[in-house]
């Protein structure tokens, strides 16, 4: 990755061009289509690509894009700025702003490419940065937010209880289109894996449900379509069948939910599910994995874990399913956790 970081005043004469690569370095530019501020003493750093924020467009959708990282599909993407609206005067989207803890403006470029009127890129790091009146007023002109890969424990503790967070929820509240890969679609849903101390692993997690690397969160956005749901990136290339199921475990043993739902979406592939519950998968991989828990489970889990069946259902890339009813076409199976670990009734666990 390179980057090269520019200073930003009262004052901007010229942006120079910058050599760039998609997802996390900084974009190519030409002058006056792109303003750079690097502001370390504000908690962020800002990058626009663009004519100017506020744009006019018709619509928009109170939708959701989940991507399970690695590619992103550029055909799930261009639906997610479909959501926000199209432009009332001329072709195109309207204005994304694009939230992170690390990394640069890469996202800059794709969105701008695939139509976007504006893109905003906050770097957040700190919870002065994520009160910045900056960020908010940006978020509330925005038709879509995209929240990156990075850290979930960073967006956590950095944007919980801040102005970040009131302005996010505020602009889905007034119908703006939001989408997140990776530790993006982490904290989307409604139970959150939190990651506070390391990444835990399905082995890990099988071999104590109570093992200090599960840590959850809860309701940092507010999405309807993700209500009682915990979503999984990474999900087949990492072998998260079993981390999933426990923390599905966990979360019905704390009292935490009733019967909550697993989302899992592979590398390569997304989730767009529109404001009254239709739900496509795009991209590659396995698609999407929708994961239904019993009504009732044990309120205490033993270690290593051993637990009752859950209902598997995977939808791939092209198929669609209703994310109300948590229903699709296919032929659903079930996964257990024994003391060898997870065992599925058709044999395979993805």
């Amino acid at each position: 990755m390179t980057s090269r970081h520019f200073a930003y005043g009262t004052r901007l004469a010229a942006v120079a061009l910058l050599a760039a690569c998609h997802q996390d370095s900084a974009l190519p530019t030409a002058p006056g289509d792109a303003l750079f501020a690097k502001q370390p003493s504000t908690g962020f750093q800002m990058y626009v690509t663009g004519k100017g924020p506020d744009v006019t467009t018709n619509g928009g959708n109170r939708a959701v894009y989940v991507a399970g990282g690695g590619t992103d599909d550029a055909a799930g993407m261009k639906w997610l700025l479909a959501q926000g609206g199209t432009r009332t005067s001329g072709s195109g989207f309207g204005d994304v702003v694009v939230l992170r803890t690390s990394g640069s403006s890469g996202y800059n470029t794709y969105f701008a490419k695939l139509g976007a009127n504006t893109v905003t890129t906050f770097v957040i790091t700190s919870v002065a940065g994520a009160n910045s009146a900056t960020v908010s007023n940006a978020i509330g002109k925005a038709e879509v937010i995209f929240f990156a890969g990075g850290d979930q424990s960073t967006y956590v503790n950095l944007w919980t209880g801040t102005a970040l967070q009131s302005a996010v929820n505020a602009r889905l509240g007034q119908g703006a289109a939001v989408g997140g890969t990776s530790a993006g679609l982490n904290v989307l849903s409604e139970h959150i894996y939190s990651a506070q101390t390391v990444s835990t692993t399905s082995a890990m997690a099988l071999a104590n449900p109570y093992d200090p690397s599960i840590t959850f969160a809860r309701n940092l956005f507010n999405v309807p379509q993700l209500t009682n749901t915990l979503a999984e990136p990474h999900f087949v290339p990492r072998d998260r069948m079993g981390r999933l199921y426990t923390f599905l475990a966990r979360l019905q043993a704390d009292g935490k939910a009733s019967a909550p739902r697993g989302l899992a979406v592979d590398e390569g592939a997304g989730v767009g599910i529109t404001a009254a519950g239709t739900a496509t998968v795009f991209g590659t991989g396995n698609g999407a994995y929708l994961v239904t828990t019993a009504s009732r489970g044990a309120s205490t889990l033993s270690a290593p874990l051993v637990y009752g069946a859950m209902q598997v259902l995977r939808v791939p890339a092209g198929g669609t399913f209703n994310a109300n009813s948590w229903t699709a076409a296919g032929t659903p199976y079930s996964v257990s956790a024994t003391t060898s670990g997870v065992v599925s009734t058709s044999g395979l666990l993805y």
